[in-house]
C-alpha cells in the first residue's frame, strides 16, 4: 500500500510531509474534553482567516471554563458581507475589539493543552488551527478529536445533519448564533443529547464510518469512498516537481472513478502541480493550462498540498 487511509487518516509515501499531521478520530462520549468552535472569512485555510475562536471547558461533564475573542490580523481584516450577514461580525469589531492573532492562537492553543477536542464538523476548525500555530511556531494541534457530525450522521441517517438541524430535533434552540462560544455551548447540549440517547450499537455504526480503504490495491472497497469523493468524475494531469509517486497517484485516481491523462486539455478538471512550480514557464501542461483558461476553460490549478489536503479532508469525513 502506497496511498491509503487508515482510521480516517491519509498515508502517502513519499509526500507524508505535506499532510497536515493532526490527530485521529474517535467517536465516543467523554466527560473530560474541550468543545470549541472558530468562525472565518471562507472555508479555505488557505486564503481565509479565523476571525473568532470560542472554546469550552469540560471536567466531569461540568463547564469549568471558557475562552473567546475576536481575532485581529497584521493588514488585512476585511469581512466579507455575506459573512458579516451571517454572524454580525465587521472588520470595524475585529480591529476595535481583537486581539493580535499571534496572541490569540497561543492563548487558545494553551486553554486546548492536551485535551480531546469536540466539534461539528471539527476537521473544518482544525485545519484553521493547525495552519496558524504553525505560522506563530507554536505545538502544532495534533489532539485526537470527536466529530459530533459523525454522530449525527449515525444517529439521524439519510436527512440534512447541520448543527441547527440537530438542535432543532432536540429542541434546544431554533436559531443557530454562528459565534464561537454560543455555537460551541450550543453544541455540548446537541452531544449530551446524543449521549442520552445513542445506543452501543449506534455508536459502533459511527465508528464503522471511519474510512480505511488502500486507494492504490486492486480491489478497492467502493463503500468506503462515500458521497463525497472528489475524484469522482474528474479529469485529472499530474505534472511538474511532485513528491508523491505519479504511478501510484494515477492508479488511486482510476481507483477513486476518476481519469489520469497525460496531457491538459479543454475538458481537464484539475491540473496537479508541485508546490512550487506554479510559476514556472517551461512546463508545458501549465503553460497549455493557462491558454485554455484565456479561452474559457474550467481548469482548476492546484498545488500538490492543496491536492492531499483535499484528499485528507475527504479520508477524515
Amino acid at each position: 500500500m502506497s496511498i491509503y487511509v487508515k482510521d480516517g487518516i491519509l498515508h502517502v509515501a513519499g509526500a507524508q510531509d505535506k499532510l497536515r499531521q493532526k490527530g485521529q478520530e474517535k467517536p465516543d462520549f467523554l466527560t473530560n474534553y474541550t468543545m470549541l468552535d472558530i468562525e472565518t472569512t471562507g472555508l479555505s485555510p488557505y486564503r481565509d482567516r479565523i476571525t473568532e475562536l470560542g472554546a469550552v471547558k469540560v471536567r466531569n461533564n461540568q463547564i469549568v471554563d471558557q475562552y473567546t475573542n475576536l481575532v485581529k490580523f497584521p493588514g488585512n481584516n476585511r469581512v466579507p458581507a455575506f459573512i458579516t450577514k451571517l454572524n454580525g461580525i465587521t472588520e470595524e469589531q475585529i480591529i476595535n475589539e481583537g486581539i493580535p492573532a499571534e496572541q490569540a492562537i497561543k492563548e487558545f492553543r494553551e486553554f486546548i493543552g492536551d485535551d480531546i477536542i469536540i466539534g461539528y464538523n471539527v476537521n473544518f476548525d482544525l485545519n484553521f488551527l493547525y495552519d496558524l500555530s504553525q505560522k506563530y511556531g507554536l505545538p502544532i494541534t495534533n489532539n485526537n478529536y470527536v466529530d459530533v457530525l459523525r454522530l449525527a450522521r449515525a444517529y439521524y441517517p439519510r436527512q440534512h445533519n447541520r448543527l441547527i438541524d440537530c438542535m432543532q430535533r432536540a429542541g434546544i434552540a431554533q436559531v443557530e448564533q454562528h459565534h464561537g462560544l454560543a455555537d460551541s455551548l450550543d453544541t455540548i447540549k446537541v452531544y449530551n443529547d446524543f449521549n442520552r440517547h445513542f445506543t452501543e450499537d449506534l455508536l459502533e455504526k459511527a465508528r464503522g464510518k471511519i474510512k480505511n480503504v488502500d486507494l492504490t490495491g486492486d480491489d478497492v472497497d467502493y463503500t468506503q469512498l462515500g458521497f463525497r469523493n472528489p475524484i469522482q468524475n474528474k479529469r485529472i494531469v499530474l505534472s511538474g516537481h511532485l513528491h508523491l509517486n505519479e504511478a501510484d497517484a494515477g492508479k488511486m485516481i482510476t481507483n477513486m472513478g476518476g481519469q489520469s491523462d497525460n496531457n491538459v486539455m479543454a475538458n481537464t478538471n484539475y491540473l496537479i502541480m508541485g508546490d512550487h512550480d506554479f510559476f514556472q514557464h517551461d512546463d508545458e501542461n501549465l503553460e497549455k493550462a493557462r491558454a485554455l483558461i484565456k479561452d474559457g476553460a474550467k481548469i482548476k490549478r492546484l498545488s500538490e498540498s492543496f491536492f492531499l489536503g483535499m484528499l485528507d479532508d475527504w479520508a477524515r469525513s
